[in-house]
């Protein structure tokens, strides 16, 4: 008999969809499967093939079963697309690993000219809440834990009812109260500002880029970046503003502005660059440093290398490169050389963290230093164990002979355009469309030189000095020369 499901929304369906693979802006759907629940009663069942336009990729294949002639004639997404949203509309939507179901359904409805914006219900989350001794919540893990026997798994009709038979079980298990807090929980929507329309929200993209908090007069409170610009927005608005800054920046909020960009990298530098020029009020981390600290080295009488906090000439690149450390505050670099001095026994004297007297240096008392300031340390040995501590500090020299122009693929099929930045000695110089924007930029460097900024120096680093990242971000470095006459 089956399990009173009443406790669970009174609209729901349960679903489950198999794809030519793990992204849905790429990939396609090749089966659907549903399960509509109306107060708790199973009231349809509904499932179809899906002939998703490209090729099923053999190891999909071995995982489902679903070959290319079984697609052949079935019907595409744009046939079944009108009459399955109407059956999804004002519906819970229930899935395992909701998201990703979601985003398929999402993007293929997007293809089609509809806007897909149901709640979503995670059976994995829904285990995870109700049942924490186990590790495990994979669908695979919850049919060996009920002794579930199932011919068909990874196809779709055969895992929502794997679904619908876990909903049952803890129907059986919790009383109704506990599944409908728990539920109410999973389900709760952000609640918007007073002065934000759900209309901002939905037409915020499933995509890279940035987003700009504006209070009533246009004037940016917040600029944020994230791989999933709605996601990331909606987060701002779904802890009930426990947090004084949400707050704050809620009874602010007026309207949502948001670009988009090819991936991350576009995003943090766009980012970075948005947060320097406005200085929103609410911006805490990345404004502009007009003063940066570095530690440099000199050399004493006696050969010892000591070294010395200094303040940085932002447009002299060499130094930079050639110095340790990047640092907002001089304090802040002491700090760093005394753990430095702490870690690995070297003189407070030498390193500037103490007065420079003849004889012995305090910690040489406490058995903290070798003794370099005294004679017990030779200053090979002093230098060479200094040029290792220092070595985590050590500044990236630039890689290339001159500029480079680094080409930003889009990381989802559903955004084509191609970013083309600027780069010349770890300054960011800027988004460029021709070999005239870059004409431009140099001359404007060379007459007047970029500041060095930390934090895109830190980002360029990151993504250009690690080959997998660039891979996965799909950035294409050229060197760029002036007889160049276009960067496609």
């Amino acid at each position: 008999m089956m399990a009173d499901l009443s406790a669970f929304p009174p609209r729901m369906v349960l679903l489950d969809c198999e794809t030519t693979g793990g992204r849905a802006s790429r990939d396609r759907m090749t089966e659907l499967a549903l399960i509509q629940i109306d107060d708790g009663v199973v009231v349809d069942r509904w499932q179809t093939l899906i002939n998703p336009g490209i090729a099923i990729p053999p190891w999909i294949t071995r995982l489902t079963g679903i070959t290319n002639p079984m697609v052949e004639e079935a019907p595409h997404f744009e046939t079944i697309a009108p009459a399955l949203f109407e059956r999804l509309q004002d519906r819970v939507i229930v899935a395992h690993n909701a998201r990703f179901d979601y985003s398929f359904l999402k993007q293929s409805f997007l293809r089609c000219g509809f806007q897909l914006n149901s709640k979503t219900l995670c059976s994995v989350r829904l285990s995870r809440k109700l049942f924490p001794e186990h590790r495990y919540h994979g669908l695979d893990r919850i049919i060996e834990r009920l002794g579930i026997e199932i011919d068909d798994r990874h196809r779709a009709m055969a895992d929502t009812e794997v679904i619908l038979a876990f909903m049952q079980h803890i129907s059986d298990q919790f009383a109704a109260e506990q599944i409908e807090t728990v539920c109410k929980q999973l389900l709760k929507r952000p609640s918007l500002p007073s002065h934000l329309s759900q209309k901002q929200i939905d037409a915020l993209p499933d995509q890279p880029g940035i987003y700009r908090f504006l209070d009533a007069e246009g004037v940016p409170l917040y600029i944020g970046k994230s791989v999933n610009i709605r996601e990331r927005v909606l987060s701002h608005f779904s802890q009930d503003h426990k947090n004084a800054k949400e707050l704050d920046i809620s009874k602010a909020l007026h309207h949502i502005e948001f670009e988009q960009t090819p991936s991350d990298f576009g995003a943090q530098l766009l980012e970075n660059t948005e947060i320097k020029q406005y200085s929103p009020r609410f911006n805490r981390r990345q404004t502009k440093s007009k003063t940066l600290y570095q530690i440099s080295l000199t050399e004493t009488d006696d050969g010892l290398l000591q070294t010395e906090v200094v303040a940085t000439d932002m447009t002299a690149i060499e130094d930079i490169t050639r110095r340790f450390g990047l640092f907002r505050s001089r304090k802040q670099a002491q700090n760093t050389l005394l753990d430095l001095a702490q870690s690995h026994q070297l003189c407070q004297k030498l390193c500037g963290l103490e007065k420079r007297q003849l004889g012995a240096c305090f910690g040489f008392q406490l058995k903290k230093c070798r003794g370099a300031c005294c004679g017990k340390e030779s200053a090979a040995s002093y230098n060479l164990r200094l040029k290792l501590a220092l070595d985590s500090l050590k500044n990236q020299q630039w890689p290339w002979p001159g500029p480079i122009i680094i080409e930003e693929h889009p990381v989802h099929e559903s955004w084509e355009s191609v970013h083309y930045h600027l780069v010349d000695q770890w300054r960011y110089l800027g988004q460029v469309r021709d070999e005239s924007d870059c004409q431009q930029l140099l001359n404007k460097n060379q007459r007047n030189p970029a500041y060095f900024d930390r934090d895109s120096y830190k980002i360029l680093v990151r993504f250009l000095l690690t080959p997998d990242r660039q891979k996965h971000q799909r950035l294409v470095i050229k060197p760029f020369s002036l007889d160049q006459t276009e960067l496609v």
